[in-house]
């Protein structure tokens, strides 16, 4: 058996520690590669035991670059080295590459879409900022304002205008269901130094994903106005100011059909012809007059009618004489009338005033009685005080 030298054995170690060496460097790339550190330094280039680490360092450097290209949105990239994961990765790349492709013709749907809205947005606009018509949107279920055009924004003067607008606008809309009927309304707005008058239309829609209500509203205070100037000339007595007996006769007779408790007066002037005959037709008008504000003082609300000449028609409803007795309140208010008499400078009496009255007491159950029957029965019971009061009558 040879026997070996120092030489030998100096090799020998060399070699064993050069050994070491690389499985040390082996060593620490797999703990390296193991917790996912890329950036380390590589084994020498003479660490053959090290290579197949050094493969799969470069292979998975490789891949990180891919899965960046990818992350940057290039799905023209593709694993062929890594057996299953290399099929699962290129299959992943595939579903984002047609994911990408649906995006962009999604998107693509959605930019004609905000086009087309844009369009109609302005299209909108520039009619509803024209127009004289209030446009108002409102959230039916929160009363949210969700829009209003430039006339009703020019027109919203005050907060508390405002305010009492879209609470009026909320009360009707709360209550209406998507795919029913638009609906017609009217109201008024109160301000510190007018009322406005308003037609409304409404109409529930969806409107940016909410359910809302449009509202259109048309400003007729000028109509109502108008109208209300043409009805005092077609319903008012011009001399007195108090109501004619067309207006008279039509509030009794919608009174009868809402069958509304109320007390029909029938009043007659005592000695009219008297005054015109003595002291001439002017100081008639005066008497005509003073029994006209005279009777108005009945309540806060009679209806008030001259009937022509001398007689007078008040409707009142039994709830606005709060309580009180209706003959009572005649006989004071005649007794006001006579007190009233006209004097010389002397203080004689020139004439006497006062009037006959008769009383109908009209009920809820009364829906067929007939007007003109009613005002015959009051007219003779007026008859009727006229002649029990005959003697108090003198000049």
């Amino acid at each position: 058996m040879d026997t070996l030298s120092d030489e030998d054995h100096r090799e020998f170690a060399e070699a064993l520690l050069s050994f070491g060496g690389m499985v040390t460097e082996m060593r620490a790339l797999a703990s390296s590669l193991s917790r996912g550190d890329l950036n380390v330094p590589l084994p020498s280039s003479d660490n053959e035991l090290a290579a197949p680490l050094k493969a799969l360092h470069s292979t998975l450097k490789h891949l990180t670059w891919q899965t960046k290209q990818v992350a940057q949105g290039d799905y023209t990239q593709e694993v062929r080295f890594m057996g299953e994961f290399s099929a699962a990765f290129n299959e992943m790349i595939a579903l984002l590459a047609e994911r990408k492709e649906e995006l962009a013709e999604e998107m693509d749907r959605a930019n004609v879409r905000a086009t087309e809205l844009d369009r109609a947005n302005s299209m909108f606009e520039a009619i509803t900022s024209n127009m004289t018509e209030w446009i108002v949107m409102v959230d039916k279920e929160s009363g949210e304002h969700l829009f209003a055009n430039h006339t009703a924004v020019t027109m919203l003067t005050s907060d508390t205008f405002e305010k009492q607008l879209y609470d009026i606008l909320f009360e009707y809309a709360h209550g209406m269901e998507l795919g029913s009927e638009p609906k017609k309304e009217d109201f008024m707005l109160i301000s510190d130094t007018a009322v406005q008058y308003f037609e409304m239309m409404l109409y529930p829609i969806r409107w940016f994903e909410r359910d809302a209500v449009a509202c259109v509203l048309s400003d007729v205070t000028e109509s109502k106005e108008q109208y209300s100037k043409l009805e005092d000339v077609a319903y008012r007595d011009v001399s007195t100011g108090v109501f004619n007996r067309l207006y008279g006769m039509k509030v009794l007779e919608e009174w009868i059909a809402d069958q509304v408790a109320f007390y029909l007066i029938f009043a007659d002037m005592d000695m009219l012809k008297y005054v015109n005959d003595v002291f001439g037709h002017g100081e008639g008008d005066v008497y005509i007059k003073v029994v006209a504000d005279l009777l108005q003082e009945i309540s806060q609300v009679p209806v008030v009618c001259r009937l022509g000449g001398d007689e007078f028609m008040v409707l009142l409803k039994e709830r606005d004489l709060r309580g009180r007795d209706i003959e009572q309140v005649m006989e004071d208010l005649r007794t006001k009338l006579v007190d009233s008499s006209v004097t010389d400078e002397k203080g004689n009496i020139k004439y006497h005033r006062s009037l006959s009255y008769g009383i109908v007491g009209v009920g809820q159950g009364d829906a067929g009685a007939k007007a003109s029957e009613i005002l015959a029965l009051a007219d003779d019971r007026m008859y009727q005080y006229k002649k029990a009061h005959k003697k108090e009558r003198r000049v």
